[in-house]
């Protein structure tokens, strides 16, 4: 989401967000205008729900069949790391 500055009207880019409530966040904007530079804060909340999800049927129909992930070993660590024979120091 972007805010035109309050200042000049250019477009300003968000440079953090924090939330204040769980459904209240504010968020730091700075003027993407070089000669204007404005650093200013909005706050952005929820005004209405249009729709709940029907959560009894939701739970229901959701099944997971993903099988569990088995342990891998990355990087330096472990048998995925080992030298081949060619980067192995001569003897």
């Amino acid at each position: 989401m972007a805010l035109k500055c309050p200042e000049c009207g250019c477009v300003a880019h968000t440079r953090t967000s924090a939330y204040e409530a769980p459904s209240v966040k504010r968020t730091w904007y700075q003027c993407r205008n070089l000669d204007c530079s404005c650093t200013f804060t909005a706050l952005e909340s929820v005004e209405k729900i249009i729709m709940k999800p029907n959560k009894s049927s939701v739970e229901t129909d959701i099944v997971d069949e993903t099988p569990p992930k088995k342990p891998q070993t990355l990087n330096r660590y472990g048998s995925a790391s080992k030298l081949s024979n060619r980067q192995q120091s001569p003897v």
